[in-house]
């Protein structure tokens, strides 16, 4: 095999979309190449400061991004391109959670540079949709909201699975129906469609999430239901956005008792 390890971290290198994309799809191939897989012991993991982006999109704090209207072209345009945006920064967060966490079963890894090879495909159908509002991926400003909870959660496994795949991915099961609801209204079949692929893509990704964390806490002797509700508290104080959509959350992994609490903390706000 190659160095798997060595892949991931040119990716989360790369300062350009087309490398980032080309290196992840290096890294999943190698992985499911048929040599075994074997992780070094002495792997070197380089902080999460060092993770590159590209120059643009210029990132800006939520606050300052126009809201986007769907029943404008340039709303549309910009919808688009904040989808792109998360799809580009979720390759980059399952490539780091693939890199930065040792010592876990090969099927972690393969499961994350799934995830990886999925964002690819969701980014590169968006930036083709995008190309058909003459607008390529970097043009419109965007935010760095999702990376930042990699960062905090650098050194801590059972933080990061709580936070990304079933907070921030699970907030895209929640709100993707609204969104395709509105474009099936409007007959945008083509933004419709592209939305479909990453809304049944993103259930499993979420399940991801929560099988690891099943098996971490397995291996630390602790309860899921406990930790994860104790990492939104901590990380996020509590403040958490609902409506939830239960079922594709119950397809996910999610109990009844924590869709219940998370309903709960929605109610607190």
């Amino acid at each position: 095999m190659p160095d798997l390890f060595l892949i991931i971290q040119k990716a989360l290198h790369a300062s350009s979309v087309e490398d980032t994309v080309e290196l992840t799809r290096q890294a999943f191939d190698a992985i499911h190449s048929s040599t075994p897989f074997v992780e070094p012991l002495d792997r070197v993991i380089e902080t999460i400061d060092l993770v590159v982006f590209p120059e643009k999109p210029l990132c800006v704090h939520p606050k300052e991004l126009p809201r986007r209207r769907l029943g404008s072209e340039a709303g549309k345009r910009a919808f688009i391109h904040a989808i792109a945006h998360i799809e580009f920064n979720a390759i980059k967060l399952a490539l780091d959670i693939a890199y930065r966490f040792k010592g876990m079963p090969e099927q972690f890894y393969k499961d994350w540079l799934y995830v990886a090879n999925d964002e690819c495909k969701h980014f590169k159908l968006l930036c083709n949709h995008l190309a058909t509002y003459d607008c390529k991926y970097g043009d419109i400003p965007s935010h760095d909201g999702l990376w930042s909870m990699a960062v905090k959660t650098e050194h801590d496994l059972v933080a990061r699975l709580s936070l990304v795949p079933r907070y921030l991915e699970a907030r895209g099961l929640d709100v993707t129906p609204a969104m395709l609801d509105k474009l099936y209204a409007q007959k945008d079949m083509a933004s419709a469609a592209v939305l479909e692929v990453i809304l049944e893509d993103e259930v499993t990704h979420v399940e991801y999430g929560t099988k690891w964390l099943d098996f971490v806490c397995d291996q630390q002797g602790i309860q899921r239901h406990e930790v994860f509700f104790e990492n939104i508290e901590h990380y996020l104080k509590g403040q958490i956005l609902g409506p939830f959509n239960r079922p594709l959350r119950l397809r996910a992994g999610f109990t009844e008792n924590e869709l219940n609490q998370l309903e709960q903390l929605d109610k607190r706000r």
